[in-house]
């Protein structure tokens, strides 16, 4: 059963889908991580890679390469023509580690990704990789934020449900991610942030995301404002969008949400309740925990 449909499948009874973000960094360790996640139970994990993945690039692992060898350097009792020959040493072994690089970089995202498809267990995986400007804490370029996702997907034996597009990557990028998506038959979520959930803002958003391609247009609605709306307006917007052409609406609803907006979002068709596990699992967009819905 895929993402879409069990989507589709909760819609039909007024049910909405729970999903989780696993925002660890490499100095976390997974266990505890493991253990919240079966108590709650949830229908998917979000994994932010952003939180992990600036951690492994090229610069830091290099550094770290290097840092025994400029050591040995600075401190050994070497005469001038021994210390030259000791930098030309390491001067080739950045020639060296930069020509291996690029397996080097494969290598790591496929033992990530097997750490988070580890303590995913069961559940949906959906990846994620936020910028900082986007709420994350993501630094990459946008040539190694598309390598990243691409490779991940390539590496994920169909273990990835669904990815989210960066909406800041230029076209060519964001296509070879869309590609990469297809081929391991994950979903690709396109992100419409709403500052100002209208049916007009909410049609509009969904049909930008669907003429991008999107397999699920992720409508993300900031909490605060929904108190302008009624959740039947909003409803009413979501099943009045075209569905021609096979995407899917998904709502998510970011910040800190009142107990009786998330109860009331249980039942809405066609969203996405995502909490934090605890208080030490709450991200920039997420900060209600599951604890306080008293979701099992």
């Amino acid at each position: 059963m895929t993402f879409s449909t069990v989507l589709q499948d909760k819609a039909a009874i007024n049910q909405a889908l729970l999903a989780v973000p696993m925002a660890l960094g490499p100095n976390e360790k997974l266990t505890p991580f493991q253990n919240a996640l079966a108590t709650q139970n949830p229908d998917a994990v979000i994994w932010q890679a952003d939180t992990i993945a600036d951690d492994f690039s090229k610069e830091v692992v290099w550094d770290q390469v290097k840092e025994a060898g400029a050591q040995a350097l600075a401190e050994g009792d070497l005469s001038a023509m021994a210390k030259a020959a000791k930098k030309a040493e390491l001067d080739q072994a950045q020639q060296e580690f930069l020509a291996n690089w690029p397996a080097m970089q494969v290598q790591i995202v496929e033992e990530l990704l097997a750490n988070a498809v580890q303590t995913a267990g069961d559940h949906f995986l959906l990846l994620a990789y936020d910028r900082q400007d986007e709420g994350g804490q993501g630094e990459m370029s946008p040539a190694d934020q598309t390598f990243f996702l691409v490779t991940a997907l390539k590496a994920s034996q169909g273990r990835i449900a669904a990815v989210y597009l960066p909406a800041d990557l230029d076209e060519n990028l964001q296509e070879k991610i869309q590609v990469a998506a297809k081929e391991a038959g994950a979903s690709v979520i396109i992100t419409k942030a709403l500052t100002d959930p209208s049916p007009k803002a909410i049609a509009q958003a969904f049909e930008q995301g669907q003429a991008a391609g999107a397999d699920l247009v992720n409508l993300a609605i900031d909490g605060a404002s929904l108190s302008d709306y009624s959740l039947a307006d909003i409803e009413d917007a979501l099943s009045a969008l075209p569905s021609e052409q096979g995407t899917q609406p998904m709502v998510t609803l970011t910040g800190l949400l009142a107990k009786d907006q998330v109860e009331a979002w249980l039942v809405w068709p066609s969203a996405i309740v995502t909490l934090a596990l605890g208080e030490r699992y709450q991200t920039a967009k997420i900060k209600s925990t599951v604890a306080e819905i008293g979701w099992s």
